[in-house]
């Protein structure tokens, strides 16, 4: 990595904490300036030019050191997820995260794990926390992993599943691309809202771009549990519904959730 990590507290902070603002830009140490902190990060930290697809590669990034972080999907699942089941692709993507240093091989007991099981590093933590901080748009976060976590705990108290549940919607805040749970009739609902803006719109606005109905409120519950914890892919997935249409959705659902499942059986 090309700046001087020692004195910027890798993993505590966001990576460019330290840039600042100079004028309608922002500046390093090196007295370089840039547009955003993500462009920093873009051309001087990884040493990439301009591209058209900056924006998308970065949130792609964020969605797999999401997945180094927490740890809480499978290698099938992340292979059919984040990399289109390109095998190739996945173990080069992680090779170049590792000699970037997002990546490490070595718990802190200094165990080695593979190189497709690399857990984050210091330095990929605080460039996690950049991502995050600086979603397109600003006020767009993830939720907190703990309350993701609290999902994850299967319950067999109904109660304390709906509890969970509740937790997770209300920490959700406003977001681009939301799933819900809803009743419609005696239908138990999940559904996928977008929020679209431009023209002719002269305000953003909320419509549905993909819904399952269920018979059983648990099961869909069950998924919609499924889903919550996968909070970092539903940009991509609502992205997904708005170009392809619901029907290429569901299908990517299906495919992930049987590459989830596979693991635990």
């Amino acid at each position: 990595m090309t700046m001087a990590r020692g004195k910027h507290r890798p993993g505590e902070l966001p990576w460019g904490w330290w840039l600042r603002i100079n004028g309608d830009q922002l500046e390093d140490e090196q007295g370089r300036r840039w547009r955003s902190v993500r462009d920093a990060f873009w051309h001087s930290e990884i040493g990439f030019g301009d591209m058209p697809l900056q924006s998308h590669l970065l949130e792609l990034m964020l969605r797999v050191l999401v997945s180094a972080d927490t740890q809480r999907q499978g290698p099938k699942e992340k292979l059919y997820e984040l990399f289109g089941s390109d095998r190739s692709f996945w173990y080069f993507y992680m090779c170049w995260l590792l000699s970037i240093g997002l990546l490490t091989r070595e718990n802190p007991m200094g165990v080695p794990f593979g190189i497709l099981d690399a857990r984050i590093s210091p330095e990929g933590r605080s460039v996690l926390l950049m991502l995050i901080a600086t979603r397109d748009p600003e006020w767009e976060h993830l939720t907190m992993a703990e309350v993701v976590d609290t999902v994850m705990c299967r319950s067999s108290n109904a109660a304390d599943r709906e509890a969970a549940l509740r937790a997770f919607e209300r920490s959700l805040g406003v977001r681009r691309h939301v799933f819900a749970r809803e009743t419609i009739g005696r239908s138990h609902v999940i559904t996928l809202t977008g929020l679209q803006a431009g023209h002719p719109a002269r305000m953003p606005t909320r419509r549905v771009t993909w819904s399952l109905s269920f018979d059983s409120r648990a099961i869909r519950d069950d998924l919609f549990a499924w889903i919550a914890t996968r909070v970092e892919h539903w940009d991509y997935w609502g992205d997904l519904a708005y170009r392809k249409g619901a029907e290429a959705l569901t299908q990517h659902l299906l495919g992930s959730a049987m590459a989830s499942r596979t693991e635990q059986s």
